[in-house]
């Protein structure tokens, strides 16, 4: 049984193909739809161009990993960014799990479209972008995780620090004056056996707090 769809499978099967892979990634700034190659490839109605303007080109794909236990399938995918105003839009912090996805496909010469449904071998998230700069070109990877990272993330980034606290409540100063909290406040549930009570890590926090300039603190 074959994963492809029943007109992509048979062009594989055929004497002569023209494959191709593509690219879509959904930025907050805009949609972007490379291929790998110079040509032009309609799909499901878009257009996927060698070169996107004011973006960049597609340089390269690392092998698909598949993930096990708690980690998801990821790969990595180069971009040529087309200046130096795209690298850094692409590194801007807001791209962090715009969704990506990968198709591998088979073009038909005479109508220039897709044939069939392309395969998909990863629809993911970007995880972060690397600069990599070099003597002839500059290029920015992002790494890929699979979209089921979704269903593993842990809140890790819901700490105890100045800049979370105003992404929850914006305008509220409290911690801005908070340094050096050494010591864990569980909040929702029990602490680990040996852990600091809910009460006392609050106690610690309202003591530094205390002690701060422009101190304003509500319960």
């Amino acid at each position: 049984m074959t994963v492809l769809s029943p007109a992509l499978d048979a062009a594989f099967a055929g004497s002569r193909v023209t494959m191709f892979g593509a690219l879509k990634i959904e930025m907050p700034a805009g949609t972007y739809r490379l291929l790998d190659g110079s040509a032009e490839i309609d799909i499901d109605g878009e257009t996927y161009r060698g070169l996107e303007p004011g973006f960049g080109s597609w340089d390269s794909i690392e092998e698909i990993s598949d993930g096990f236990g708690d980690e998801a399938p990821s790969t990595s995918i180069g971009i040529l960014p087309e200046s130096d105003a795209a690298a850094l839009a692409m590194t801007d912090p807001s791209v962090q799990r715009s969704p990506v996805t990968v198709m591998i496909g088979a073009r038909d010469e005479a109508t220039g479209m897709s044939i069939g449904d392309p395969y998909v071998p990863i629809r993911g998230i970007i995880d972060y972008p690397v600069h990599k700069i070099g003597q002839a070109a500059t290029s920015v990877d992002f790494e890929i995780v699979s979209e089921m990272e979704y269903l593993m993330l842990n809140d890790e980034d819901r700490v105890m620090s100045s800049a979370f606290h105003h992404r929850v409540w914006p305008g509220e100063t409290g911690m801005d004056h908070v340094t050096g909290v050494t010591e864990n406040s569980y909040w929702g549930q029990n602490p680990p056996s040996g852990g600091v009570s809910t009460a006392r890590g609050w106690r610690a926090i309202k003591q530094k707090l205390a002690t701060a300039q422009d101190y304003r603190f509500s319960t």
